[in-house]
Order: C-alpha cells, then sequence, then structure tokens
C-alpha cells in the first residue's frame, strides 16, 4: 500500500466515525437545547469549557509526544504507555484538586459546582482515553479511534435521550458525560491491551523528567489554543450571565462540529509528517502544501454559505428562542476557515520539532484574545467573544505561515488556493443569494456543487490533484 492510500485508508475510517458522531451529536446536542433551555444549557456549556482548560493539566502534553515519538520507534509503546498512565494518575489528582479551590473560589451557585465536579471527573477520564488513543494515531491505525469516537457519540445519543425521557434535571446530564468516559475508557485500555502493547508500569524517573521536559511546549500550545477558543465561555459565564452563554454556546456547538474535518485530516498526517521529517524532506513539503490546499478550499465555500443562511440554520436546528445566536454564527463561521487553514501549519511545526515556536505564537494569541475579550464582551456581549476569536485566529495563523514561508516558499497558496477558491464562492453566494428562499438542504448540496464546478473552470485545482485522487481510489 503507498502511502498516499495509507493516508487515504486512515482518514476515510476517522472521516467516517467523524461523520456518524457528527450526526449523533448534533441530533443530541439540539434536543438537550431545547429540553434544557437557554440558561440550564449556558450552565452546562460553562462547565465543559471550564473543565477543558483546567483539564490540560491532566495531560501537559503527553499524548500528542507519544505519538510522534512512538510513531517513529513503535518498539518504545509499552514504555511511553506505562509511565505515561502513572504520571496522568498524579496529574489527575492535582487536576480535581484545582477545579475544587477555583470553582469555590468564583462564588458560583451550588448547582453550577456540582456541575463542574461531575464534569471534571469526566474531562480526567478523557485525559486517560488519550493515552491510548495517541497509540492507535503513532501506529496509523485510525480505526479503531474511530470506533472510540463513535462509540462515545451512540452512548452520549442513548443517555441524553434517556434523560430527557425521564424528566432529569441538569445534573443528571452531567452524569451521563461522566458515564459514557468511563465505557469509552475501558474500550479503549482492552483494544490497547489485545493489539498494540502492555504497559510497562515501572516508573523511570529519568525518563519522567525527560518526556515532560519534552512535553511541556505541546502541553503550552494546548493551553494557549483553548484559552482562545474556551475563556471566552467563563468570561461572557462570569461578565454577562448563563443566558448569554447559552446563546454563544449554541453557534459555538456548530462551529465545533465543523472542526471535526480538519481535525480527521491532521490526525491522519501528524504521525506521516512526523516521520517524512526524518525520511524525506521533499515528500513533506508536498504532503504539506497538498493538505493546506484541501483544506482551504474546503473553508472557504462553508465560511461564504453560513454567513449568508446563519438564520435559516439557527431557525431550523434550535428554534426561534436562539435568533439572538444567528451574528455569532455569522462572526464565528470565519474563526472556523481560519481554524481550517492553521490546523496544516500548526501540525507541520509540531512533527518537525518545532513546538516551542508554535508555542510562543500560541501564547501570543492567548494573551492578545484575553485583552479583545475585555474589550469587546463589555461592548458587544457574545458577539464581542466571537469577534475576538476570528482575530485571534487570523493573528496565529499570519505567524505560523510567515515562519514556514521562510523554510519553503508559500506565496502560490495565496494566489493558487485562496484566491481561487474566493472566485468560486463569488459565484456560490449570488446563487445562493438568488434561490434563499428553497429548502435549505438542497441549496446547500447545489451550491456545494456550483463551487466545486466554479473552483475547476478557474483552475483551482489540476492534473496533479487529478493523479493523487485517482491513487486514493487505486485506479
Amino acid at each position: 500500500m503507498t502511502t498516499v492510500q495509507s493516508i487515504a485508508k486512515n482518514s476515510l475510517f476517522l472521516l467516517s466515525g467523524q461523520i456518524i458522531s457528527l450526526v449523533f451529536g448534533f441530533i443530541y446536542f439540539v434536543y438537550m437545547a431545547r429540553y434544557l433551555g437557554v440558561k440550564d444549557l449556558g450552565i452546562l456549556s460553562f462547565a465543559l469549557s471550564f473543565t477543558l482548560i483546567l483539564g490540560l493539566i491532566g495531560d501537559l502534553g503527553l499524548s500528542a509526544l507519544t505519538t510522534r515519538e512512538v510513531s517513529r520507534n513503535k518498539s518504545l509503546a509499552p514504555k511511553y504507555l506505562g509511565n505515561i498512565f502513572l504520571i496522568k494518575v498524579f496529574l489527575a489528582i492535582i487536576t480535581f484538586g484545582v477545579s475544587v479551590v477555583v470553582i469555590n473560589a468564583l462564588g458560583y451557585s451550588e448547582q453550577t459546582i456540582k456541575v463542574v465536579y461531575i464534569i471534571t471527573v469526566s474531562t480526567i477520564l478523557t485525559n486517560f482515553i488519550q493515552i491510548f488513543t495517541s497509540i492507535f494515531q503513532a501506529f496509523e491505525r485510525l480505526e479503531y479511534l474511530s470506533i472510540s469516537i463513535v462509540l462515545t457519540s451512540v452512548l452520549m445519543f442513548i443517555g441524553i435521550f434517556f434523560a430527557i425521557e425521564q424528566n432529569f434535571d441538569l445534573i443528571y446530564f452531567a452524569f451521563i458525560y461522566l458515564i459514557v468516559n468511563a465505557i469509552v475508557l475501558g474500550y479503549n485500555f482492552f483494544v490497547c491491551l489485545m493489539k498494540f502493547a502492555v504497559p510497562n508500569l515501572k516508573i523511570d524517573w529519568i525518563f519522567w523528567k525527560q518526556t515532560i521536559r519534552e512535553s511541556i511546549p505541546f502541553w503550552l500550545n494546548s493551553v494557549f489554543v483553548l484559552i482562545y477558543f474556551k475563556i471566552d465561555m467563563v468570561m461572557l459565564s462570569m461578565m454577562n450571565g448563563d443566558t448569554a452563554v447559552g446563546w454563544y454556546a449554541a453557534s459555538y456547538r456548530l462551529i465545533d462540529a465543523l472542526g471535526l474535518i480538519p481535525a480527521v485530516l491532521m490526525s491522519t498526517m501528524y504521525p506521516v509528517f512526523s516521520k517524512l521529517h526524518i525520511s524525506s524532506k521533499d515528500f513533506l513539503e508536498f504532503a504539506f502544501k497538498k493538505s493546506f490546499k484541501l483544506l482551504a478550499i474546503i473553508a472557504i465555500p462553508i465560511g461564504i454559505g453560513t454567513t449568508l443562511l446563519a438564520e435559516k440554520i439557527i431557525v431550523l436546528i434550535y428554534g426561534v428562542q436562539y435568533i439572538p445566536s444567528v451574528i455569532a454564527l455569522q462572526i464565528l463561521i470565519w474563526a472556523s476557515v481560519l481554524s481550517f487553514i492553521n490546523y496544516t501549519p500548526a501540525t507541520y511545526l509540531n512533527s518537525t520539532n518545532k513546538q516551542r515556536t508554535l508555542m510562543i505564537f500560541t501564547c501570543l494569541g492567548a494573551i492578545l484574545n484575553i485583552i479583545l475579550n475585555f474589550i469587546l464582551i463589555p461592548l458587544f456581549s457574545y458577539n464581542g467573544a466571537a469577534i475576538a476569536t476570528v482575530f485571534t485566529e487570523l493573528f496565529v495563523g499570519i505567524l505560523m505561515v510567515y515562519s514556514i514561508h521562510k523554510v519553503q516558499n508559500l506565496s502560490f497558496l495565496f494566489s493558487d488556493v485562496i484566491l481561487k477558491s474566493l472566485i468560486a464562492g463569488t459565484f456560490m453566494s449570488i446563487f445562493i443569494l438568488i434561490f434563499k428562499d428553497y429548502t435549505l438542504i438542497l441549496l446547500i448540496a447545489f451550491s456545494a456543487i456550483l463551487y466545486f464546478i466554479a473552483l475547476y473552470i478557474v483552475k483551482g485545482f489540476g492534473q496533479e490533484d487529478i493523479n493523487l485522487f485517482n491513487q486514493v481510489l487505486k485506479r
């Protein structure tokens, strides 16, 4: 099997899992949002964002480092599994302790505090799940990761519909996250044990010291990225209350769902980039540029289409009570477009041992985001938080692309990829404005077809891209 076919196979497995997950996740979130209402959805969304940020204490970038190092030398899997599992036991205790202290110090209601406690334990379990999924990724056996993703969504789907049927309150919805993650952890542990490696549970203090030192830049990257993606909900909760968070979360959930697309491709490409950095710099450059191009030409029509159809999307999915979410969605979708484009350079920097460079960029982004949120939330509430997210993504993206451009020429990506995608998107937007009163699903489908026809006409993709596609199909 060629490298291209291997990438395609793993991408297909992961994409299939993510699509199934997206469908189930979309359905259960919509029904949960309608059932809980804006205020309770705001509390749950705050708890998820709050614990996701604190949950970074429980990983320290160890999962990303494990994927990179084991992908280069698979015999290291037992050592990494055992030592990182033990490290995470200590980190889990610290995570829960910090969560308890911070949430009580912030003076939230008893209900919110209980929800945060439960979701914190759920997040800790997620950190242990990541130990095993990083091994699946390193071995490039993403079918097991795909099953894990599907299992999570199906169990969440069943749990949330059961809770709605039984008229449970918000606390029970928090317990669903905990129970589901416990089951999924059991699945990942069993598969890793049977198919890949048995953890070597022997403490190696020198290994701990070296590994943690090497993983810290990965961890800080994740901290800073999560700050500028999730701190806005925490700040909104403190400054504008639960209702504002609920409206913002409704739009943000749609953006999170779209983020699965670049996550799938880059989860596949990360171990590939890591190996190519050692074996073939030329092919690494080729793979980077093709990945960048693919995500850019997918992202731009999504941004244009969502901006024009935001009101129809919100009303169809959530109902009229969430109409205030429309403007936030129209703004946030461009953060999603930039995130698509930024995924490839971020993965490139991590896989080529430049995680410290990326750490500096994301640190600057986090600082900018916090400053913008302090300025814009009092002025524009949740719409201000959305604006802050867009500017932060743009700022970090420019830094990353400029850094890579010094090593390899990326100017063609703007003239040959982004510009041509925008031209094709212009034709698509005219079509949407003319036929905007038609059924949403049909409108989206025909708009997508028109976009790719226009992109082909303006030579947004060429024979080389078609040849790659043929390789994927084994033709």
